[in-house]
């Protein structure tokens, strides 16, 4: 699945060694200046809005791609993270913090 490997190279490349808002910045950048990313973009937001990912794999692109851990860590809360990650890399505003939403 093309879509996939190209979300987990956005995610991979950004997040793991970068602040969330930095590595919001810099997809967002990514996405403007490279013709391929931008053309398949519609094909990831699909994935992820669709919960197209196979069982156990948005929990896994966020612990094991993004090297990053979750509130709760349950494959609804990946899926959060991953709408938030649309709506903010789609956006040109503020970039919008994830934060825990049960407290």
């Amino acid at each position: 699945m093309k879509e996939l490997e190209i979300l987990k190279s956005l995610l991979g490349a950004n997040f793991q060694y970068n602040f969330y808002i930095d590595a919001i910045v810099s997809v967002r950048k990514e996405l403007r200046d490279n013709e391929y990313y931008k053309s398949k973009f519609v094909d990831i937001i699909k994935l992820i809005i669709y919960r197209k990912l196979q069982n156990g794999e948005a929990l896994r692109l966020i612990h094991e791609t993004a090297n990053l851990l979750l509130f709760d860590n349950t494959e609804e809360e990946a899926y959060r993270w991953l709408d938030l990650f649309l709506i903010n890399v789609t956006s040109e505003g503020e970039v919008v913090p994830y934060e825990d939403i049960e407290q």
